[in-house]
């Protein structure tokens, strides 16, 4: 078996692991990266287009006033404190830096507009990838060039470790068995969100009804081995929730666009007793929207009569998409605020309907039995919501009168199963402020690191509100871990 020694290893290349490992090439150390697809990059490129900062010398530049200290408190009223206050810290202090770190290695960023709807009031902190892919090659030249060796197609098969020896770890590259002795190891594989079995077990609805958008190599293999070890993976079952997908039964790959742009508008939304359960326009915060689909069981369904089909099927629409804003920033185009109209929206639900993701009922009564629905529940669920539209008052969640547009009259009826969707896993191995892994009884566990989707501590239950926070917490708790272990090696 051929052998490999380093100071360092850092397992998985995606934001947090590029970062671990250019971090620690900086500082001195001699570090290999692992990785088990065939590309580098992970999810912190193929997925994201930029990274929240407070304090950011873009942000000062653009007169937004919106330092750590403000973005901490944010964080922690989301999370009434339900979270890791000294992590949360050390990752919101450490944002700005990270941005001109990023810029001085190769990947630049701009400070655009805040890409949802809501939080157009709020200061800016998203920071747009400029020339992502580009810029990510440069980060890895430049670990590269700082002596760093990275290997693809490379999965770690055991470890075995002494808290006061050397580590050793058995990997497959390709087929070829190697051992790597170290001195350190950072875990940084994406959490576990590519295990069904490990997502089967802590999703609290039924895995039929998430549809995943996250990193299919993240298969929890670091977490497994952490908890083998020790580690406290109490963490572990918080998902990264993010708006709804309509979703076909028979074709993963399909997508309509007229169907995407009608789940991304504020009509009436039942859930799956047929009841209204909440203000609509929740449709423009990715997270609160994510977070409350997943709460009502998974999915809900958006209802639309045929009065309603024969508006959009012929007229503008001045309702805003809730994805336009995130779109037109990265294209560097122009709000339209509209929709429509949409021509072919016959077609494009009859579509949904072969696809098993919508029904259409004749009646009411038909429609509930199509839903499962009690045809009572189902008709005092229509006759309330056409109340608040014809009063232009939502006196039972608040719905802007905007969004009092379309009652629920003329059959037939079309509902649409919208389903919950995350971008994958953030809740895994507690750590401390320096990313060392925890302990049960919290205490280190030395020479072993977490970051990433890996590592729990920085969110209670949910993804928050501040845009862009995860890639942000993938950098830096990836910076952070990088550089604590490369200084460690000096002493």
């Amino acid at each position: 078996m051929n052998e490999l020694q380093t100071d360092i290893v850092v397992i998985g290349a995606g934001a947090s692991g590029i970062g671990a490992a250019l971090a620690a090439s900086e500082k001195g150390g001699k570090v290999l990266l692992l990785e088990k697809g065939d590309k580098f990059g992970g999810a912190g490129m193929f997925g994201a287009q930029g990274l929240f900062a407070a304090g950011s010398k873009l942000q000062k530049q653009n007169g937004i006033n919106y330092s750590p200290n403000d973005a901490y408190k944010e964080m922690l009223s989301y999370t009434h404190y339900r979270s890791n206050t000294r992590l949360t810290k050390a990752i919101i202090n450490k944002s700005a830096d990270t941005i001109d770190w990023l810029a001085k290695n190769g990947l630049q960023t701009e400070l655009v507009n805040n890409t949802q709807e809501v939080h157009q009031e709020h200061p800016r902190v998203y920071h747009q990838y400029i020339d992502k892919f580009d810029g990510f090659q440069k980060l890895m030249n430049n670990f590269t060039n700082n002596g760093g060796q990275l290997l693809t197609k490379t999965v770690v098969e055991s470890i075995n470790y002494s808290a006061d020896n050397l580590i050793k770890l058995i990997i497959n590259q390709d087929g070829d068995s190697k051992q790597i002795t170290c001195s350190k190891v950072i875990f940084s594989d994406g959490g576990y969100v590519g295990n069904q079995e490990m997502v089967d077990k802590y999703l609290t609805i039924d895995s039929k009804d998430l549809y995943s958008m996250g990193e299919r190599k993240a298969t929890g293999d670091g977490i497994k081995m952490l908890t083998e070890l020790g580690a406290d993976n109490s963490g572990l079952g918080v998902f990264e929730n993010h708006a709804a997908s309509v979703v076909s039964k028979n074709d993963p790959k399909w997508h309509n666009n007229t169907i995407f742009s009608l789940t991304n508008l504020p009509f009436l939304w039942l859930n799956r007793r047929g009841e209204r359960f909440v203000n609509e326009d929740i449709v423009y915060d990715f997270s609160l929207w994510g977070n409350t689909t997943y709460t009502n069981g998974g999915y809900y369904y958006f209802v639309l009569d045929q009065k309603t089909i024969d508006y959009l099927k012929n007229n503008k629409l001045n309702w805003t998409d809730s994805f336009e804003r995130t779109f037109k920033t990265l294209s560097h185009d122009p709000m339209t605020h509209a929709v429509g109209p949409f021509e072919n929206i016959d077609s494009d639900l009859q579509e949904a309907i072969d696809q098993g993701a919508a029904v259409c009922g004749k009646n009411i009564a038909d429609l509930a039995e199509k839903l499962n629905f009690d045809p009572t529940i189902l008709e005092k669920s229509f006759e309330q919501y056409n109340h608040v539209v014809s009063e232009k008052d939502d006196s039972d969640f608040g719905k802007d009168s905007e969004f009092l547009k379309f009652n629920v009259s003329k059959a037939p009826f079309y509902a649409i199963k919208a389903q919950s969707t995350t971008l994958g896993t953030i809740g895994g191995i507690s750590v401390d402020d320096k990313l060392h892994a925890l302990k049960t009884d919290g205490q280190i566990l030395p020479n072993l690191f977490v970051t990433g989707n890996n590592a729990s501590g920085m969110y209670d239950t949910s993804y928050p509100t501040l845009e862009g926070i995860s890639c942000a917490f993938a950098w830096n708790s990836g910076r952070i871990a990088g550089e604590t272990a490369a200084n460690e090696l000096k002493k």
